[in-house]
């Protein structure tokens, strides 16, 4: 039993591993189809189709947020991502398509008009049409259509006494149902009266709109009677008022319109007076100034009548008109406010060369009125004004400095240039050899003297300017006929001195003002570390803010001398084609350097010695360094070598006797003065003018130990041998 036992476990075992491995092979055959079709589609974006932003196109720069209800007719702007880049997409509203096009690259940013459609929620989607893929995979979108109650007056403005056309409805409504509107009219403060209405848009059409006839107001319709539009004002309309459905106005004035020009006719209509009533017509200045008053009388019908040219020379301005009636008074007292708000009128300041002058101040004489406005020009040379028909006189000032005067007749809107009497000062620097300097801090100063009558001098500059990437630095829009100071200086160090003044700048579009920066003589001596002249060592000179390079090589003498232009220089100098000293030079004029190169002309000594540090004479010494060459030489009979003119740094010692070049000591070290070193051949011992291995001189040591003894045993045994015979 024991045995079988174990013979059924066995057996399970095995069928459960069995079972295992079906499941894991089922899976694997269940998910290589998914890998294969995300395999099939290579050239799909890694974002998928997907909308990220719904907003009222109005608001399509703010982020952050969605806004997913709208109402018909309404423009939206969508936001959204497609697998296929540059790939045509479709907008689908339900079952609508309401805007298509091409993505940037993956990117979908287009607008699309809410349809006539039923109030309710319905599916957005976005297409990718190539890929056959919409968004609703990854985010389904419902739009909520909602319902939109208007009621509108035509036209929004009417004068007293006339009526106004008034028409409501409905859109995004159930379909073909029957729709009412309760609407009322409320007069102005403070009477408040309501006066209401019900009208009728009948059924609504499938798409869920209904408008009604155009009806108007006032009309026996309205109730209670005595409904009006006798009183200036703000008249309020709902479509119901106890449910605030919707909302507008429409207002009523006495005036024809609310804004003249010169030489327009005001026309006044006021009712609601009493018949033949006296009354008097106002018209005041924003000062409270009184530009007209007339007295009149209205008619039978209590409707006052008159009319007011415009004159000729009014300045621009808000005007307020007021009916005062003698006796009885209206409930709304009539008064009205009209502009004469003028033509926009766009002048742009320009300079000789044709650019746009910036930051200069016009004075605009209005000739008819007499009065003077002052405007400055923006960064584009721009003043808008309001002037309204006459001629004007405009006249443009730099700094106090008349610069420019025209005339000009407005008759409506215009746009013209004033041109300046202003010349582009180009500042160019450069060396002696005509190569532009960039990077040059430049300082201009001038006096001139402001058109105001008086002989005193203004002091003007401009300061912390540079020069570009070709040498040059153009101060736009100065004035002519002034002299200007320029100093040029490179860390801060002034160099043209005798160089800097432009005398009487001419009046022309541009002018062009070279200042040179000096040639200095420099002197360059190149000494070793104990101030011995390196002869033909090679020198290079960079410029440290213009990258100016010179090139030069010492002489016999270590010296070199030569012309450079002013400045700060990385030097470099190369022995050999080595590197032996790299430092910064000043050049603000003439200048000597001495240039020590401390790792140059440098005595190393090496002295060679043996296992017990006796000299070796004729070892092979061999430096490795910086230079190119090695150097070698053979030990003195006092086991030294001794190398003149090294040039310093990180090098290799490598000594080894004559002839067993494969048997060397080497030693590493920085050399930067005169240096002695000692290396020693542990492996050999100097005998005289001999040199043998240390293991040699050990086998000959054993070899006449073991003679000594052998001898000393031989001696010995002879003598014993020699003693017993005498015994």
């Amino acid at each position: 039993m024991w045995l079988l036992s174990i013979g059924e476990q066995v057996g399970l075992n095995k069928k459960i591993g069995a079972v295992t491995l079906l499941v894991l092979m089922s899976l694997a055959v269940a998910l290589t189809p998914l890998a294969i079709v995300v395999g099939q589609t290579p050239s799909l974006g890694s974002g998928g189709v997907e909308i990220l932003q719904v907003l009222p196109a109005a608001e399509q720069l703010v982020t952050g947020r969605s806004q997913y209800n709208g109402t018909s007719g309404q423009l939206f702007n969508l936001i959204g991502t497609l697998y296929t880049t540059n790939g045509s997409f479709q907008i689908v509203f339900g079952k609508n398509v309401v805007a298509t096009g091409i993505s940037d690259g993956y990117y979908v940013n287009a607008n699309f008009t809410v349809p006539d459609t039923t109030g309710g929620s319905y599916p957005l989607t976005l297409v990718d049409v190539e890929a056959g893929v919409n968004s609703t995979s990854t985010t389904p979108e419902s739009f909520l259509v909602l319902t939109q109650y208007y009621v509108k007056a035509v036209p929004s403005q009417v004068m007293e006494g006339s009526s106004v056309v008034l028409t409501v409805g409905v859109t995004g409504g159930d379909a073909n149902t029957l729709y009412m509107a309760d609407v009322s009219v409320v007069l102005p403060s403070p009477l408040n009266a309501t006066y209401s209405q019900i009208v009728s848009m009948g059924k609504s059409n499938p798409a869920g709109i209904a408008s009604s006839q155009t009806f108007t107001y006032p009309s026996s319709s309205f109730l209670p009677n005595g409904n009006t539009t006798d009183y200036v004002g703000s008249y309020t309309l709902y479509f119901n008022e106890s449910t605030s459905l919707a909302a507008s106005e429409f207002y009523v004035g006495f005036l024809n319109s609310t804004t003249y020009h010169r030489g327009d006719t005001v026309t006044i209509g006021a009712t609601g007076y009493q018949p033949s009533q006296a009354a008097t017509v106002s018209i005041t200045n924003s000062t409270g100034a009184t530009l007209n008053s007339t007295s009149l009388t209205a008619s039978p019908d209590g409707v006052i009548n008159e009319t007011w040219a415009v004159p000729t020379d009014i300045p621009i301005g808000n005007y307020t008109v007021t009916i005062t009636p003698t006796g009885s008074q209206k409930a709304i007292k009539d008064v009205e406010v009209f502009s004469v708000s003028g033509y926009s009128v766009q002048v742009t300041t320009a300079n000789l060369a044709g650019q746009p002058a910036p930051n200069i101040l016009v004075q605009t004489l209005d000739k008819a009125s007499g009065l003077n406005y002052t405007s400055t020009s923006n960064s584009f040379g721009i003043i808008d004004l309001n002037l309204d028909l006459g001629i004007c006189a405009f006249t443009a000032f730099w700094n106090g400095v008349n610069v420019g005067e025209t005339s000009r007749t407005v008759t409506g809107n215009t746009t013209f240039t004033l041109t300046c009497r202003l010349t582009d000062l180009k500042i160019t620097v450069q060396n002696e050899n005509r190569i532009a300097l960039s990077s040059v801090n430049l300082t201009v100063t001038y006096q001139y003297k402001p058109t105001n009558g008086t002989d005193s001098l203004e002091t003007g500059n401009v300061s912390g300017i540079w020069t570009d990437s070709q040498g040059s630095y153009f101060l736009n829009s100065t004035l002519p006929g002034i002299n200007y100071n320029i100093n040029a200086s490179l860390y801060t160090h002034v160099f043209n001195s005798g160089n800097n003044t432009v005398t009487n700048l001419p009046a022309q579009a541009e002018y062009d003002a070279v200042i040179t920066c000096p040639n200095e003589t420099l002197t360059i001596n190149v000494v070793s570390y104990n101030e011995t002249a390196i002869p033909d060592a090679e020198i290079n000179l960079v410029e440290s803010t213009n990258g100016l390079f010179y090139t030069a090589a010492t002489g016999s003498s270590g010296s070199y001398n030569g012309q450079v232009t002013f400045g700060v220089y990385g030097l470099q100098v190369y022995k050999d084609n080595i590197l032996i000293n790299e430092t910064i030079i000043e050049v603000f004029g003439a200048s000597q350097e001495q240039i020590i190169c401390n790792p140059y002309g440098i005595p190393v000594s090496v002295s060679v010695v043996d296992f017990f540090g006796s000299p070796i004479s004729n070892a092979n010494v061999t430096l490795n360094g910086p230079a190119t060459e090695q150097l070698s030489a053979m030990t003195k009979s006092d086991g030294t070598a001794t190398f003149n003119n090294v040039i310093g740094g990180d090098m290799q010692i490598i000594a080894f006797a004559q002839g067993a070049s494969n048997s060397y000591q080497a030693v590493t070290l920085t050399v930067d003065k005169p240096t002695s070193v000692l290396i020693r051949l542990a492996g050999y011992v100097a005998l005289g003018s001999f040199l043998i291995t240390v293991s040699s001189l050990i086998t000959i040591i054993i070899i006449l130990v073991a003679i000594v003894l052998f001898a000393t045993v031989e001696i010995y045994r002879r003598r014993k041998v020699k003693q017993s015979s005498v015994s």
